[in-house]
């Protein structure tokens, strides 16, 4: 299974938005970026992901990409990861760590120490899961959806 499997899933979800690609250029300089910045790197399976669609949402579902994005419609900034993460470059519970999105009130997020990825609660912080890879929480969040219609 791969990130991709169940992204149709959300891309035929009615009021899911999806951004275009990021190009690879884009992920490359945002990884740069990152590391300059001494955030995590981006795995590659979420770099995979941004090169399909730089960011969705759905849902109370948010995952981050490469740019901004305006929605004039909603006057709404759609984050990138990079403004995302710098609301948490103070708390040295996030060194290591990389905030790749957000469902409802959870935050979701990469640990490059443990090489995993976790739904936590973002007030204390305790994971309600922990998945091995992009693709198995893309599942989990799929899950979610189809438990709350």
């Amino acid at each position: 299974m791969t990130a991709v499997d169940d992204l149709p899933y959300f891309a035929g979800r009615p009021g899911a938005v999806f951004f275009p690609p990021a190009l690879s250029g884009e992920i490359e300089m945002l990884n740069t970026s990152l590391l300059m910045l001494n955030f995590s790197p981006l795995p590659d399976d979420y770099a995979a992901f941004l090169g399909r669609s730089d960011g969705l949402f759905y849902d109370g579902i948010e995952l981050y990409g490469c740019s901004s994005h305006y929605r004039e419609s909603k006057n709404y900034k759609f984050p990138n990861l990079l403004e995302i993460n710098r609301n948490y470059a103070a708390y040295n519970f996030f060194k290591n760590k990389l905030v790749v999105g957000r469902c409802s009130e959870s935050i979701i997020y990469y640990d490059r120490r443990g090489n995993y990825y976790a739904l936590a609660d973002r007030i204390n912080l305790r994971s309600r899961k922990e998945v091995e890879n992009f693709a198995a929480m893309l599942a989990l969040l799929r899950r979610l959806c189809e438990a709350n219609p």
